[in-house]
């Protein structure tokens, strides 16, 4: 073989080789950059534990899914931060399809699979079940109980929606898509809009985005057996992060129990850990049945979402 073509060879090899190897700190970073489309710069706070643990500052920047995307697309491996923290599977999804995100070892992500992507490049922090506040009196409820009766008031956004959506899809399965497709048109004729005057007294929300006037609430199921539907709030790190250790042990320090639970009552998520009663945090230990459509499950029907989305309107 000639020579020059062997050499083409190897260099092509190496070059690919080189996208999955992280960058190697030269010596301990001061600062870790976060991307989140939920924090702000003074949520830095959250992670004080962390931040003691490694003696490191954690820096907060409040970026869209979107803005990260487009950051990144323009910076690639230059990119300012070095973790992305989203609200969303939805969201998350969207950050891996470019490539962003680094594979993440074994040995930093959960045990339970159903809490880390299918590509391996980010799990979830915590867990952020679709509830139901403002009821009149504390009774069940289940998601179906959307579909008729008085409108009410939904105060998620599309994105903040999709996991609901495609727990609906998986619920029904494959072959139904049309019924699935009916039950989410029901449940769209009956989110109340400006205009409407006779409201429900109740609103679909999710755990995370309770007020402190917000105390009463239900984890809703579609049939008790079948659990509450839920979304994930995911973390991965960023392709060629210069911070890869770093980001590696933030990862390994809040997937430690008592560390996710403590991390999860700052943010308002449950924990992704099952506590069986021993969280300090009471309300952590009313741990609902959750319905098997896992952030990792619900990844294959993302792909379908933008035409649920063109049907129902």
């Amino acid at each position: 073989m000639n020579k020059l073509v062997l050499l083409g060879i190897i260099f092509v090899v190496l070059l690919l080789n080189s996208c999955n190897t992280p960058s190697v700190e030269s010596s301990k970073p001061k600062v870790v950059y976060i991307a989140s489309d939920f924090l702000a710069t003074k949520d830095s706070v959250l992670f004080k534990d962390f931040s003691k643990k490694e003696q490191i500052k954690v820096v907060i920047l409040a970026m869209s899914a979107d803005s990260i995307i487009q950051h990144y697309t323009t910076y690639k491996y230059n990119s300012k931060f070095d973790i992305v923290l989203l609200k969303t599977t939805f969201g998350m999804y969207n950050v891996s399809q470019i490539g962003a995100l680094h594979p993440i070892p074994e040995t930093h992500r959960w045990q339970d699979n159903n809490f880390v992507s299918p590509t391996n490049d980010w799990i979830t922090l915590g867990i952020d079940p679709y509830i139901v506040t403002g009821l009149k009196e504390k009774k069940a409820f289940q998601y179906n109980d959307l579909t008729w009766g008085l409108k009410w008031k939904n105060n998620l956004s599309n994105d903040e929606m999709a996991a609901f959506r495609t727990s609906v899809m998986l619920q029904f399965g494959r072959k139904n898509f049309n019924k699935s497709l009916k039950w989410l048109k029901n449940v769209e004729h009956q989110t109340a809009n400006e205009k409407d005057t006779l409201i429900a007294s109740f609103e679909l929300t999710r755990l995370s985005k309770l007020t402190a006037k917000q105390l009463d609430y239900v984890y809703p199921s579609q049939i008790v057996r079948l659990g509450a539907f839920y979304d994930g709030v995911n973390v991965g790190i960023v392709r060629h992060s210069s911070k890869f250790t770093t980001a590696l042990n933030f990862l390994s320090f809040y997937t430690k129990s008592q560390n996710n639970q403590k991390i999860c009552k700052r943010l308002n998520l449950l924990p992704v850990t099952h506590p069986h009663n021993v969280s300090p945090f009471a309300y952590q230990n009313n741990y609902p049945i959750l319905f098997r459509c896992s952030p990792r499950k619900s990844v294959p029907m993302l792909r379908n979402l933008k035409k649920i989305e063109a049907r129902l309107k």
